[in-house]
């Protein structure tokens, strides 16, 4: 995949969208003739209205049918272009699909996750950095909600990353760390795996208690991760994700969830030419976003192995 084939998907994109544009506007300008045949000029005003308002419904729709090939194949290129090179750059053992993500049973199993009424996940990653293996996908959730009236709407709970890193050491016991402003989560009951009950537990910093809702199988496996200098980075990512995050140790992995309501790696609008510098600076700070955790909690450090 090269540059000018990208730029070149994009271009196609675009010429449909306005193409779509401007057949929609041909129509809308046919409703005001026909609207001078009627006697009734109110009616007329109400009619140009109601069928301008459904015509452009109606386009819409059909726009966004009509264009998917030409979107697709846009964001095909882009990704296999900006994304998936900048990705090789950066991690080894790669693997990288923009179409498949994390399983909404892998994130029900971690017991603490809420998957709600409406799940999607793409942009699925997986390979090694400094040696830590790890998984990561963006991930969207809604729940249902239905007012007094009756109707019905989904709202978002969940929008952004769950990330897994993975150990060569076996940790026999679960924690989970639940940012006091993370609304995607489940509040655990036990750990399934040594059928624990999971409690929850208050550590000797207050700063940390008010930051987390934290629950554990064993106070004392607790503490040792819980290390002084630990707490400290655990608390600095959470205050950047402005208390939305989710940590969950279980067994050889460590889950993050980060809700920043962003959708990573994702195209820019296809209405000008893609600035190629500025683009590819924009995915290599989104994949910051994954080394950073490696990076500022050691994540290769001793402990962990």
């Amino acid at each position: 995949m090269t540059f000018q084939e990208v730029e070149a998907a994009r271009e196609a994109y675009h010429q449909k969208i306005k193409k779509q544009i401007v057949i929609t506007i041909a129509i809308i300008m046919v409703l005001p003739i026909i609207s001078l045949f009627s006697s009734n000029l109110a009616m007329a005003l109400y009619e140009l209205f109601f069928f301008s308002f459904i015509i452009s419904i109606f386009a819409v729709i059909i726009a966004s049918f009509a264009n998917r090939k030409v979107a697709n194949a846009y964001r095909k290129a882009y990704k296999a272009y900006f994304v998936e090179q900048n990705l090789k750059k950066v991690f080894t053992d790669l693997h990288y699909s923009h179409e498949m993500g994390l399983s909404r049973q892998f994130l029900e199993q971690t017991g603490m996750v809420n998957t709600g009424d409406h799940y999607s996940s793409n942009d699925y990653t997986n390979g090694k950095y400094k040696d830590v293996a790890f998984s990561q996908a963006d991930v969207h959730i809604q729940i249902r909600q239905t007012d007094s009236e009756g109707n019905t709407n989904y709202v978002t709970i969940f929008k952004g990353r769950f990330m897994i890193f993975e150990f060569p050491k076996k940790f026999n016991f679960k924690l989970g760390l639940i940012g006091k402003k993370f609304h995607a989560y489940r509040k655990p009951s036990s750990d399934k795996a040594t059928g624990r009950k999971m409690e929850k537990i208050t550590t000797e910093s207050s700063e940390f208690n008010s930051a987390f809702r934290i629950y554990g199988a064993d106070g004392f496996e607790t503490y040792y991760i819980l290390d002084p200098a630990f707490m400290v980075k655990l608390l600095n990512i959470n205050e950047h994700y402005k208390g939305k995050t989710i940590f969950c140790f279980n067994n050889n992995q460590l889950l993050i969830g980060t809700n920043d309501g962003k959708d990573s790696f994702e195209p820019p609008r296809p209405s000008k030419p893609i600035d190629e510098v500025k683009e590819n600076a924009k995915i290599l700070a989104e994949i910051k976003a994954i080394t950073d955790f490696v990076d500022q909690l050691s994540l290769d450090r001793k402990l962990f192995k």
